[in-house]
């Protein structure tokens, strides 16, 4: 649900709730809104406000304002920016669009990732191999403890500390909009989070790679680690996912992850299977 924030005053909370009806396609493009006096009516505002609303409709391209032709509904798919792709899978699309967003997003999101790792080897500071250092052992503890929850939320703030580390606004700027849209996927389906049995070993290697300032290193791990996870996600596109079925990942004897529907509750380690905890989660 696309809710507005706690404490939004109105003009924020109608600018909300017309977005989610644009983004589910209540409101469908070339849509006129209705008047500023019906609007003003329909909300129990004033037209400044619902003035307002609408420019931060506009200034997220998902309406046009013309004099003398009212409010017209954008097709936000051609028009929208990346900070839509949060509040859209908020609005709940159907489980075939989640699929082929997962489909573009997770190459987009691997190769943010690349240059976060770049970035973070050429510049972080000791402040900053520190934190992900302490942020890394309590990732390491909590997935050797079977917990995908904890493993999930402690990962987001990992990698909000690796591109800290790149000391690169353009760098936040760019992640930002990916990162967020990833963790609104990952709320909606925590099945997707996947404990992998070669998580402690990229983190080791990524750690040591970040303390000697070898670069390639640093991205051979993200890029081979993230790979592996990245297509044990594209199977179930249209298996499991299409289902919401639970998804096991298991390693195989050659060191590769093969994935199959679950109904089981397994606690995963370093070198066991590692399964979903009631959904997988990655």
């Amino acid at each position: 649900m696309d809710d507005p924030p706690q404490g939004s005053n109105i003009a924020a909370s109608i600018f909300y709730d017309l977005r989610r009806q644009i983004l589910r396609g209540e409101l469908a493009a070339g849509e006129r809104l209705p008047g500023e006096r019906e609007l003003a009516s329909k909300y129990g505002t004033n037209r400044n406000t619902l003035r307002e609303a609408v420019r931060k409709l506009e200034q997220a391209r998902l309406v046009t304002v013309r004099h003398g032709q009212g409010v017209t509904v954008t097709d936000f798919r051609r028009s929208g920016t990346l900070e839509l792709l949060s509040p859209f899978l908020a609005t709940g699309p159907e489980t075939g669009q989640i699929a082929r967003i997962l489909e573009d997003l997770l190459p987009a999101r691997q190769l943010v990732l690349e240059f976060a790792t770049r970035l973070a080897v050429q510049r972080a500071d000791e402040t900053d191999v520190e934190r992900l250092q302490d942020l890394s052992d309590l990732l390491v503890s909590a997935f050797e403890g079977g917990d995908p929850k904890v493993v999930a939320h402690g990962f987001h703030r990992w990698v909000d500390a690796l591109i800290d580390a790149g000391h690169s606004v353009a760098s936040r700027w760019i992640a930002n909009p990916f990162l967020e849209a990833y963790r609104d996927l990952i709320n909606r389906f925590p099945f997707l989070w996947v404990l992998d049995p070669r998580f402690i070993r990229h983190m080791g290697e990524f750690m040591d790679a970040l303390r000697s300032e070898d670069e390639e290193k640093a991205i051979a791990s993200t890029r081979a680690y993230y790979s592996a996870i990245d297509e044990a996600l594209l199977s179930m596109l249209d298996g499991p996912l299409a289902r919401g079925a639970n998804i096991t990942l298991a390693e195989r004897g050659d060191g590769s992850v093969a994935s199959s529907p679950s109904g089981e509750t397994k606690r995963s380690g370093p070198s066991s299977a590692s399964s979903t905890n009631r959904k997988s989660s990655q």
